[in-house]
């Protein structure tokens, strides 16, 4: 298993049309970001993707469609949705989410309170982004430690060798499950 550490004077910040967005990590199939929507309107289209997102703070937040309308609550709880056609953000700005876009690859976005350790097996063909919202956590495996403070991330990539890495401490977290194709 590799670990990469992913500060957050590292993760670019940007703007787009209703907020910034700040990239914690991306490859060529999957993007995740933390996002703050100043106001409401239309997210941007992503053909070809599929999106979950997690609201992180502020709020409520309800993306609407022409045909239905999804609400993102209670705070860290995981929507799915297409990346096209775009919805339209409305409720209490400003708000902070966490967003995940991919495209061939099995993901599943875990936002949840971390209260003690839980345990990342290493698999091959899987890989998992842990997102610290709030609070302080080491991230151990084998012989080696991280130390993880509020919007610090981790890497890690899966491989054949077995193993476990565990992630102990308070705050909230933010896990990214990615099947690699």
């Amino acid at each position: 298993m590799k670990i990469a550490a992913i500060a957050p004077e590292t993760q670019s910040l940007s703007a787009w049309r209703h907020g910034t967005s700040r990239e914690v990590a991306r490859t060529g199939q999957w993007r995740a970001s933390v996002a703050r929507i100043d106001e409401p309107g239309a997210f941007t289209a992503f053909p070809g993707m599929r999106r979950q997102i997690a609201l992180l703070d502020g709020g409520p937040l309800t993306l609407d469609w022409v045909e239905h309308s999804v609400a993102v609550e209670p705070r860290l709880t995981a929507k799915a949705f297409e990346g096209d056609p775009p919805p339209i953000a409305a409720g209490e700005f400003p708000c902070t989410v966490f967003n995940l876009i991919y495209r061939q690859v099995e993901a599943k976005l875990l936002p949840r309170p971390l209260v003690g350790a839980m345990v990342l097996f290493n698999e091959p063909a899987v890989d998992w982004l842990v997102y610290l919202h709030s609070g302080e956590a080491t991230l151990r495996w084998g012989e080696n430690n991280l130390w993880l403070g509020s919007q610090h991330a981790a890497l890690i990539e899966g491989d054949h060798s077995g193993g476990r890495a565990v992630l102990d401490g308070g705050g909230e977290v933010v896990l990214c499950r990615l099947g690699r194709a």
